[in-house]
């Protein structure tokens, strides 16, 4: 939140006219030009972005989070020139399958405190602690859970991270999700390659664990980002799919991500 700058009343004066048309004019324009200059120069300290997207299928690592449906999702965020960010994020959800219990969820709430920042020349580090909370929820379906996740990018394409949930979708067990991945332009034609790999070791919380991979073609206009990615898990079995969303919802698909940002 910001308070609306005030602005000083000017009283005209022929006097004081007089003065600035003779006298202070020019020394005026050399100010406003030293004030232009170094507004110029120094970025604001604080900057608010975010954006929407459009979904063909939310997939989180590796599985469908809307039953195969589209969904919808909007973020804001808050960053400071220091690194620190704050940020709220929210997409349409459906977890619940034709013919189940409606669990009362339609859609997902993230809000996250983070810090990102280069730590030497060519490494980069993005710590981020994020509550995810699904509103509305019905009894005996409490998925509410906290991660803090960590991110290295380096060589200027690739990164690695790992993120940390100390009770994993409300399971009572704890959750590591790994991964590793690029990004690479495909020259000057304005698309770019997006590759991952992730393993996600649930054996805390529900017995067992499993890998997801995605490969994506991007392509900006402007602000208009469009990814059209396919998605794909192994080892995904019966005891995550009695504890977590059916093992269909992991199999192999293509999706379309189109977003704008601002």
């Amino acid at each position: 939140m910001s308070d609306r700058p005030h602005r000083r009343r000017r009283v005209p004066s022929a006097i004081l006219l007089a003065l600035g048309l003779v006298g202070l004019s020019p020394l005026s324009a050399v100010a406003q030009d030293a004030t232009a200059a170094a507004t110029a120069a120094e970025p604001p300290a604080w900057t608010l972005h975010g954006g929407v997207s459009a979904l063909s299928d939310y997939i989180w690592r590796g599985v469908s989070q809307t039953q195969e449906d589209p969904a919808l999702q909007a973020e804001i965020v808050l960053e400071h020139e220091s690194g620190f960010y704050a940020g709220l994020w929210g997409s349409s959800i459906d977890f619940t399958a034709a013919g189940e219990e409606d669990d009362g969820i339609d859609y997902e709430l993230d809000g996250y405190l983070g810090w990102a920042g280069e730590l030497r020349p060519g490494l980069e580090l993005d710590l981020a602690l994020t509550r995810a909370a699904y509103p509305d929820a019905r009894s005996g379906y409490d998925y509410d859970y906290t991660e803090l996740e960590g991110t290295l990018s380096f060589a200027e394409h690739y990164h690695v991270g790992l993120a940390y949930s100390p009770d994993i979708f409300g399971l009572g067990g704890k959750g590591y999700y790994w991964n590793a991945g690029g990004e690479w332009p495909l020259g000057d034609s304005g698309f770019g390659l997006k590759a991952q790999v992730g393993h996600y070791d649930l054996e805390d919380a529900a017995g067992d664990s499993y890998n997801d991979y995605l490969l994506a073609l991007t392509r900006e206009f402007g602000p208009v980002q469009a990814e059209l990615q396919y998605t794909d898990t192994s080892s995904y079995g019966a005891e995550l799919s009695e504890a977590l969303d059916d093992g269909e919802l992991a199999d192999g698909r293509v999706g379309l991500v189109v977003g704008w940002r601002f």
